[in-house]
């Protein structure tokens, strides 16, 4: 499984550093503009156009309690960072970095969870709320993979940074080949860089 959780995190590494393709802009009726200038293809701009790059970098801080189903029997908690690229405006993908303070044999217990995560997210009216929707894979270091479904809501805060609500987030943690399930709440902050 530790091969699996490297390729996941090598594929996201290499979508974050890769150079977006010089796609041509369509018109309002979708037809194709006209062929872009090979200076403007090389990264040159000319005085009215801008060079953004399509691709928006967040990062977030969150936090996030696990309670152990069907019956409480452990309470995990996780303080970490997460790293996204937006595709577009609904849909990213990321890897995160988490602190985990879990509950051990004799008694609590620290870990570090990496994950890599897909994510979309559906917007309401002038998109400053919506539902994120995220996957998430990870390893546990001596313990196995965890993977993890989110739902909830998220809204604007400012122009670059937004708040996120994790309200339902089942999670499945596999320790020593058998699987526990927990029940998550989280929150979020994102900024947009």
């Amino acid at each position: 499984m530790t091969r699996r959780a490297a390729f996941a995190f090598a594929l996201v590494s290499a979508l974050a550093l890769s150079a977006p393709a010089n796609a041509a802009p369509s018109d309002a009726a979708g037809a194709p503009a006209s062929p872009r200038p090979a200076s403007d293809a090389a990264g040159a701009t000319t005085g009215n156009e801008s060079n953004d790059d399509p691709i928006e970098k967040r990062v977030a801080a969150f936090a996030t309690v696990a309670l152990g189903m069907p019956s409480l029997n452990f309470v995990n908690e996780l303080v970490g960072a997460r790293f996204e690229l937006g595709y577009t405006a609904r849909f990213s993908l990321g890897m995160s970095l988490a602190y985990a303070n879990l509950k051990g044999k004799d008694g609590r217990a620290s870990n570090v969870l990496p994950e890599a995560s897909v994510a979309y997210r559906i917007p309401f009216g002038e998109g400053a709320f919506g539902i994120p929707i995220r996957f998430s894979g990870g390893y546990l270091p001596n313990n196995g993979p965890t993977l993890r479904l989110s739902s909830g809501v998220d809204f604007a805060l400012g122009e670059s940074i937004a708040c996120e609500l994790a309200l339902l987030e089942p999670m499945v943690w596999v320790t020593r080949d058998r699987p526990e399930l927990s029940l998550n709440v989280g929150a979020a902050v994102r900024a947009v860089l």
